[in-house]
């Protein structure tokens, strides 16, 4: 038997006003009729039940949604014999976004993980007549530096979250292959050439943040994104200030490696693995698999019930998800998208690194919205184009499972609920704006912005308002704990008669108003 006991305040004399209030909000969530959580008019219910796989299926089978990102959108960087030095058996590398560059995963190596000891990074690109600027990486390291180009089409050295340190104006020619190289000495600024001619010095005395994982991109960034628009051949990094006689600038005649060189690809196989020359060694391999894996959220037997063969969705800060809906299965409609509906879902959120995650979002013609919990955990909605909305309705850090949800009354109100409970009232009569997408997003904002970490259950949505008594607040869906058995003398003692899984019991000694 679990119970829980309290001295009365006024022995002999019945329970005091706070007493009561007390007692009625514990009969009131205690009354809640069994019944099911689906309406009939949801849109669409995801349990994850799936436990396995790269997609999950919405309970009617009429929605898809890809862990990470669809394979078959990603493609591989491909050799070719167009090449600077253009011998026979001297390979390139063409890329391709968004996946088409490659990847060295250096774990354990302080060379390249080293904050205080200059970079020279170089290579020769081969930029097509026709590109377009964007921003565009042709080497770096860990997310905390790169040799790449701005979205002018500038050469810059950029000192992740710190700075661009970029040569204005100067921008790489197209149509013939380059060799691009930057020079950076910790506290003083980058050193930039052109075909081995130095083209200029912007001071910067700001330094370098810790890498924040050990991948070097090559033809791509450290945190395996901003693809080179082109072909890419010599990588070559070193932990040492490079002169312009020591640089790889010479396109018939490549140089050996320098006792300083940690990286070195001349990338002249036919397929991957690519070989590193350098002090650091290893081979590089084509950044999809690993982009795959870091991108998708992963299925966990952690769930709100606890039974077997009830999975959950567990996200980090890199994961994704997201549903196409051609059909347009979303349709907050009513008078002009201003109608009911109800969103919910569980949730056992982890140490989120920004303001709030994102739990699902739509930005389609059925009605744009996010349904959000933020650091602090609370409910937040952002109608877009109208509003971003706070609320006050949250729960404490316990580390548990907690129910959410959101009940918009069209041309009224929006409701928060907190594991059946009212947290938070507040008017609204704004309806909801038509967007022109036909996919929507669980566990992020569009592609991948304020993402949700931690772990997500039974995500639902249904266009109506489900009144607080029906929604899918119970950790067992049906199963609600056994009514308690209730003496009042001088001592108030409330005792569940059975244990039943999915449930903690809470208790308090706070008896100031207003109870939470």
């Amino acid at each position: 038997m679990n119970s829980t006991s309290y001295s009365s305040p006024r022995a002999g004399l019945g329970l005091t006003s706070p007493w009561r209030v007390g007692l009625i909000v514990l009969t009131a969530g205690l009354s809640l009729a069994l019944s099911s959580p689906a309406s009939a008019a949801t849109l669409f219910r995801f349990d994850f039940d799936e436990g396995s796989g790269t997609s999950v299926t919405n309970t009617a089978g009429t929605l898809i949604g890809i862990l990470g990102q669809p394979a078959d959108t990603l493609v591989l960087p491909a050799a070719n014999d167009n090449s600077p030095a253009g011998t026979v058996g001297d390979r390139s590398l063409t890329l391709a976004d968004p996946d088409g560059f490659l990847v060295l995963s250096a774990t354990n190596a302080p060379a390249l993980a080293a904050t205080d000891t200059p970079i020279t990074a170089e290579a020769w690109v081969f930029l097509p007549a026709e590109a377009t600027p964007r921003y565009e990486a042709i080497v770096g390291y860990g997310d905390t530096w790169k040799l790449g180009l701005t979205s002018a089409g500038e050469l810059t050295f950029t000192l992740r979250t710190v700075a661009d340190v970029s040569l204005t104006g100067v921008m790489p020619p197209l149509g013939v292959w380059t060799h691009l190289a930057t020079v950076w000495e910790p506290g003083l600024g980058v050193t930039f050439y052109i075909d081995g001619v130095n083209a200029g010095f912007v001071a910067e005395t700001r330094g370098l943040r810790a890498p924040v994982n050990p991948y070097l991109g090559i033809g791509g960034n450290g945190a395996l994104s901003e693809p080179l628009n082109g072909s890419i051949d010599r990588v070559r990094v070193h932990r040492a200030v490079l002169t312009a006689a020591e640089l790889d600038s010479v396109a018939a005649t490549p140089k050996t490696p320098l006792a300083s060189t940690i990286v070195a690809f001349n990338l002249n196989e036919s397929a991957a693995p690519y070989a590193n020359t350098g002090t650091v060694g290893g081979s590089a391999i084509p950044a999809q698999p690993i982009r795959l894996a870091l991108l998708t959220p992963t299925f966990v037997s952690d769930s709100p019930s606890g039974k077997a063969g009830d999975y959950a969705l567990a996200f980090d800060t890199t994961d994704l998800l997201r549903v196409d809906d051609p059909t347009q299965v979303i349709t907050l409609a009513g008078d002009g998208l201003a109608g009911d509906f109800t969103i919910q879902t569980w949730v056992k959120p982890g140490v989120s690194p920004t303001a709030r995650g994102v739990l699902f979002g739509s930005f389609g013609p059925g009605g744009a919205l996010s349904f959000s919990l933020t650091s602090d955990r609370k409910i937040f909605v952002t109608t877009y184009g109208i509003a971003d909305i706070a609320t006050s309705a949250g729960f404490p850090n316990d580390g548990l499972w907690h129910h959410l949800a959101v009940v918009h009354q069209g041309g009224q109100s929006l409701k928060f609920y907190v594991d059946g409970v009212l947290g938070d009232t507040l008017p609204y009569t704004n309806g909801l704006n038509a967007r022109g997408e036909t996919w929507f997003w669980i566990g992020s904002e569009f592609a991948g912005g304020l993402r949700y970490v931690g772990l997500l259950d039974r995500l639902q949505l249904a266009n109506e308002v489900i009144e607080p008594k029906n929604l899918d607040y119970l950790a067992i869906p049906g199963v609600i704990p056994g009514t308690p058995d209730l003496e009042i003398g001088t001592a108030v003692s409330i005792a569940w008669p059975t244990t039943s899984p999915g449930f903690v019991l809470q208790s308090t000694t706070d008896l100031v108003e207003p109870k939470t």
